[in-house]
């Protein structure tokens, strides 16, 4: 008996399984994945931040992951009215709602025997709860395994209330319902669902009002989080244990019920994707970064599995049902085929497609504002202007600064920029700042936004001032920049698409480009900055990211006869800033260089390129330091023409040395083929890191030839082999009278683009603790 009983109950759960695997796996994408990446854990973590608004997410989350069991669990009644309006069956609306009933609730379907997907519809949110209580208490495994222990009692106590009796506040709705009676079932039904919407939202309300008052206390908001999602998921499982299509009485009351509950759904599903989409687009009526990305990946896997519930599978089993009635018509042989071949058209068009071409960001400018490649000069020819604007007097050693900067998301970013202005406090002097010397800056990845700040600083004269670094860092990078990149790739970037080809096609509109999430991520960086440097107006600041990459290089020209590829007036107060891409189709580097990159140069010059097929047109500096740091998934590729897609720079190379060695060894050669200059010149390789490059590796442990092996083996990041290679190799070719030495960061910090406000304080301690 005990093996038959074991066998029963495998199998529901097998047919269980098999019949809401889709609905399964895409519920638990996201918190698994916050359960399996440290990143995750710290976006949890970031709920608490009592600086941040954090507290404003934990009554937005609630609310995602009920909508999320909702959608789940609900029996979609709109999904019958379009199946009547598509197959022109004047079926009984209500007979069909019934026979959807024994779908949901895990009746005999087909002959299988099936759980109740209640118990399946809180999962995601149970795994988030136990993802929380852990990352809380990173040391205490057992306060995670407890919270679990006391939630599976409380819903065993509620399954032991349920068998004594029905909760006055769900059985008097049927007790007091009026058989045949549409109008009052409609009636009673719209308020009962008012009723239960209304008294979620106060729970709502009180969770946001707890937080606010608890907002300056971290244990506070520890316990707020935790305990809030306690007993939200408690109420959820109540309300769906005893709602109406579990202990049905009335079947048009329940229908009904079922409706609005349907109808309201919807309602917040849209209003939530209007909102989340205006604060990408417009920042209305807040920016998207204010809203966790957990929150975000939420809303937007339910709103797909609410789509795919209503015009996919509902429609499956709305058609099996009708035609398993005696007295129905069967349904067109070929409805459900058609069914199938949409979501396989959809799946096709998610997976292996795109609504938005992704092409990269251009503007169109006036003929006078075009600046042409070849009008940059070699790489020598620019050092000689360079040196000669700093050599005081003949005889002089001129230290020439080459930086590199090693990727790293907004660790990368921070860590560059506090590298910098502490070094020129370091090696600054009353006649020769740091700064002044910087000749190239070669980064990769998040350090290349890094250094994109420092060098809007140094163009834009915003005075140096130590004791602001770290305020102002937070300001820019303690920031949340994966709301946006989440929303793109799941909704955003396919409602940019689908308008830009509208506008092409309505509008005749050709000189717009797609937007897409690496667009609204540039946007938002640059208003990073603005909120950082509340001293500058908005048009200085665009006036350095958006317009042309080569345009801050650019000096006025008072003869313009003199304007020659090599004699060409450049400025020569900034550091040459060579951003690092890797182009997907060949795994190519590709730079952007503000310089003839064949002059020294194997990578691929992109600058180059872009004025090859678009003469009249500017890139944004922006925007090239964003193919710097297109980390998959989080950006999208940007296709430049006569390249392919740009990917993040360390696909190829990740401490952004391997161009720094180039410039060095082309200028070292250059050098030393002048003997006889006015001038010694001193190079010194500087390798900015934001990880311990000389700490001993874990040892790899053994992984057998399995198929899955294999397949995720041709997927390992490749970000070390070459990183590691190329670092040491500028140690080891650079030799006296040069140096190269490098800047580590040697706390551990979170790789994200979302960091906390504490990271970037342990950043600035390991700062000043440097020798």
């Amino acid at each position: 008996m005990k093996t038959k009983t074991c066998y029963g109950f495998l199998l529901r759960l097998y047919n269980t399984v098999k019949l809401n695997l889709f609905y399964i796996l895409l519920s638990l994408l996201v918190p698994v994945i916050l359960w399996k990446v440290q990143v995750g854990r710290d976006i949890v973590v970031s709920l608490v931040e009592p600086p941040q608004h954090g507290y404003v997410n934990i009554p937005l989350l609630i609310a995602s992951f009920s909508l999320l069991a909702l959608i789940n669990w609900a029996i979609p009644v709109l999904a019958i009215d379009i199946w009547r309006a598509v197959t022109r069956r004047f079926a009984n609306s209500q007979s069909l709602y019934g026979g959807l009933i024994a779908l949901y609730n895990g009746d005999s379907v087909e002959g299988k025997q099936q759980f109740p997907i209640r118990y399946f519809a809180s999962l995601p949110w149970v795994i988030f709860l136990y993802v929380t209580v852990t990352s809380f208490f990173p040391t205490k495994a057992f306060i995670g395994i407890l919270t679990l222990i006391l939630l599976v009692a409380g819903i065993f106590l509620l399954d032991w209330r349920y068998r004594k009796s029905v909760p006055r506040v769900f059985q008097r709705l049927w007790d007091s319902a009026a058989n045949g009676n549409t109008a009052a079932a409609r009636s009673k039904a719209l308020r009962y669902v008012g009723l239960m919407a209304l008294l979620f939202l106060v729970f709502l309300v009180l969770v946001g009002l707890a937080g606010y008052g608890l907002r300056h206390s971290r244990t506070g908001l520890t316990a707020l989080v935790i305990g809030a999602n306690f007993i939200g998921i408690l109420a959820n499982y109540t309300y769906m244990k005893f709602a109406e299509n579990v202990d049905v009485k009335n079947i048009g009351l329940s229908y009904y019920v079922s409706k609005y509950i349907h109808i309201c759904s919807l309602s917040c599903m849209l209003l939530l994707a209007i909102l989340l989409q205006s604060c990408n687009g417009r920042g209305w009526p807040v920016e998207i970064g204010f809203f966790s990305p957990i929150f975000i990946l939420i809303t937007a896997i339910s709103l797909f599995l609410f789509l795919a519930d209503v015009f996919i599978t509902a429609q499956l089993s709305l058609t099996w049902i009708y035609n398993g009635q005696p007295l129905g018509r069967p349904v067109w042989i070929w409805y459900r085929p058609l069914i199938r071949l949409f979501a396989l058209a959809f799946l096709f068009l998610f997976f292996f497609n795109s609504v938005n071409s992704h092409r990269i960001r251009k503007q169109l400018i006036q003929p006078s504002q075009v600046s042409a490649a070849d009008t940059r000069p070699s790489l020598t020819a620019y050092f000689d202007r360079w040196a000669q604007d700093r050599v005081a007097h003949t005889g002089d050693t001129l230290n020439v600064y080459l930086v590199s900067g090693q990727g790293g998301g907004s660790r990368a970013a921070v860590w560059l920029f506090m590298a910098m202005n502490y070094l020129d406090s370091l090696k600054s002097t009353p006649s020769n700042r740091f700064a002044e010397n910087v000749f190239s800056i070669s980064t990769v990845s998040g350090s290349t936004s890094g250094a994109a700040m420092y060098l809007a600083d140094r163009y834009l004269k915003v005075p140096a001032q130590p004791a602001s670094v770290a305020p102002r860092m937070k300001i820019l990078y303690a920031r949340n920049y994966l709301s946006s990149s989440f929303w793109g790739a799941l909704i955003g970037d396919g409602f940019e698409g689908v308008k830009y080809a509208l506008s092409r096609r309505l509008w005749g509109n050709r000189n717009a480009f797609p937007k897409d999430r690496n667009y609204y991520f540039q946007q938002e960086e640059i208003q990073g900055y603005a909120e950082a440097t509340p001293a500058l107006n908005a048009d200085q600041i665009d006036g350095f990211f958006k317009t042309d990459y080569l345009r801050p290089y650019l000096q006025a020209i008072d003869d313009p006869s003199e304007s020659t590829s090599d004699s060409m007036k450049f400025n020569t107060t900034l550091p040459l800033f060579f951003i690092n891409s890797a182009i997907v189709e060949t795994g190519q580097r590709g730079v952007f260089a503000p310089v003839n990159l064949a002059s020294f140069s194997l990578g691929t010059d992109l600058y180059a390129l872009f004025k090859q097929h678009h003469p009249n047109y500017s890139i944004p500096l922006i925007t090239c330091v964003n193919q710097s740091q297109a980390f998959p998934i989080i950006n999208a590729y940007n296709y430049l023409d006569g390249a392919g897609r740009l990917i993040d720079g360390g696909i190829y190379e990740n401490s952004g040395t391997a161009t720094t060695l180039e410039i060095y060894e082309t200028l070292r050669r250059y050098v030393n083929s002048k003997p006889n200059a006015p001038y010694k010149v001193r190079f010194v390789c500087i390798n900015i890191v934001n990880t311990n490059m000389d700490a001993a590796k874990d040892d790899v442990r053994f992984r057998a030839a399995s198929v899955l092996n294999t397949l995720t083996a041709a997927f390992q990041s490749p970000f070390g082999g070459h990183e590691q290679f190329s670092y040491r190799n500028i140690l080891r070719r650079v030799i006296a009278p040069d140096t190269a030495y490098s800047f580590p960061l040697n706390k551990p910090v979170p790789l994200t683009r979302m960091l906390q406000s504490a990271a970037i304080d342990t950043m600035y301690v390991s700062l000043r603790m440097m020798k």
